[in-house]
């Protein structure tokens, strides 16, 4: 079993890129999040000025822009509340045609009485609204149909790879392997380290402990670990605080199981909750 689980921990670090610069998966979503927010305004503004020289139509275009981004930001916005902007699986980026659709009819219905049907007043706002949402749904399906394949090739090259290292032996550290078992998720497991290695009061789940404090700290300067999680009893508070202020200057973003309370909590600090399949986190640092 100890021998298996090495095994495993080093081809999954070996499947980790070490030279091939990796790219940050919230900075590409936020990329397609503007591609999305361009597509709807683009779909607004091409009909608006199809109608001004077709049509010889006198647009006020300073309305027309304000009301075209109006409705980009609220279908982002509503993209976002649906999860379209996951990064769990970056091999299979969210696209569903329905979720797109819905999201630009609210940013249209959005800008509905804000004055722009009265810009147009020479025009049929219904035709205006039919091209203006056949324009945004056509943009912003191709901006996520190539978004998809571009994301889906650099995830097969391990350009979103991830390496986690768990400081703290026990049920968490035995979770995040288990979920991280999964190769298309583009996170793989470094590690369990602990100071209290070899002990009789410490369970490792089965894991074999690759090293201490030192080693863990060692690997994150040569760039072998992404982001850590902070596991330890709930009885180890002030150790807790001693060992994320060790990590504040290394190339990595710190996480603590949220389950645990301690003094590290500072109440002028707002700290992002989040989570890393079953196991939730509380985002102390995030990687420089």
């Amino acid at each position: 079993m100890v021998s298996q689980t090495l095994n495993t921990a080093t081809t999954l670090n070996e499947r980790a890129p070490q030279t091939a610069r990796r790219l940050s998966r919230q900075v590409t979503a936020d990329a397609v999040a503007i591609g999305d927010i361009l597509s709807v305004v683009l779909g607004g503004l091409l009909p608006a000025l199809i109608y001004a020289v077709v049509g010889n139509v006198a647009l006020d275009q300073l309305i027309v822009l304000q009301s075209t981004l109006l409705a980009g930001f609220i279908a982002h916005l509503c993209l976002r509340f649906r999860g379209m902007y996951d990064t769990t699986h970056m091999d299979a980026f969210p696209q569903k045609p329905l979720e797109l659709f819905i999201a630009v009819a609210c940013g249209l219905a959005g800008v509905l009485g804000i004055g722009l049907p009265l810009v147009l007043r020479n025009i049929d706002t219904v035709v205006w609204y039919a091209a203006w949402m056949s324009a945004s749904f056509t943009l912003i399906l191709a901006n996520r149909i190539a978004a998809r394949v571009l994301i889906k090739r650099l995830a097969e090259a391990g350009r979103f790879d991830q390496r986690v290292a768990v400081y703290g032996a026990g049920v968490i550290a035995r979770r995040v392997h288990d979920y991280l078992k999964a190769p298309r998720l583009g996170v793989f497991f470094s590690g369990v380290y602990d100071d209290r290695a070899g002990e009789d009061r410490i369970n490792p789940e089965g894991l074999t402990v690759a090293g201490k404090l030192d080693e863990l700290i060692s690997e994150c300067r040569e760039g072998r670990v992404d982001a850590i999680i902070v596991a330890l009893p709930q009885s180890a508070d002030m150790r807790l605080a001693e060992i994320v202020g060790k990590f504040d200057k290394l190339p990595v973003s710190t996480h603590v199981v949220t389950h645990i309370t301690s003094d590290l909590l500072d109440a002028d600090i707002a700290y992002n909750v989040s989570n890393l399949g079953p196991v939730g986190l509380l985002d102390v640092k995030k990687k420089r």
